[in-house]
């Protein structure tokens, strides 16, 4: 079995995609902090809900890192990830690399990345995956709690 878990969305202001996601009825539901600077915000119809837009927001300074807005992938949640990765395999589709921790942390189940036959990035999550509740960094903290 498996679900629709997240959209993820690169965004280049994160305080006005929350004003945004807000106007339209979503509500901030979750946090990751994975890195300084590199946080994931979770916004969903209900408190908890999912699916969710996961609204990224990275400041690297990776040269190498896609700055383009928009979506990234999207994020779905199966009960047997190498059974999935195995089946994928079966028909000519590898993961971009083997399935590891969000950011090494060993609280977030595994992941691993794919791409779909037209390219699609696709973000298969081992189930039940948790919308994480990290503290929000400081810079964001006021855009989240209006």
């Amino acid at each position: 079995m498996a679900r629709l878990h997240h959209t993820n969305i690169r965004v280049a202001e994160p305080e006005r995609s929350l004003a945004f996601y807000r106007a339209i009825g979503l509500r901030h539901v979750g946090t990751a902090a994975l890195a300084p600077g590199y946080t994931l915000l979770y916004m969903a119809g209900d408190a908890g809900g999912e699916p969710t837009i996961e609204l990224v927001a990275n400041d690297t300074d990776d040269p190498a890192y896609d700055r383009s807005p928009g979506a990234n992938h999207i994020g779905i949640e199966v009960e047997d990830l190498d059974r999935v990765l195995a089946e994928l395999a079966a028909i000519g589709v590898e993961p971009e690399g083997p399935p590891s921790h969000p950011a090494g942390r060993t609280d977030l189940n595994p992941v691993a990345f794919v791409r779909d036959p037209d390219g699609v990035r696709v973000e298969l999550l081992l189930a039940p995956w948790k919308t994480p509740r990290d503290e929000v960094p400081g810079p964001l903290t006021d855009a989240v709690g209006g």
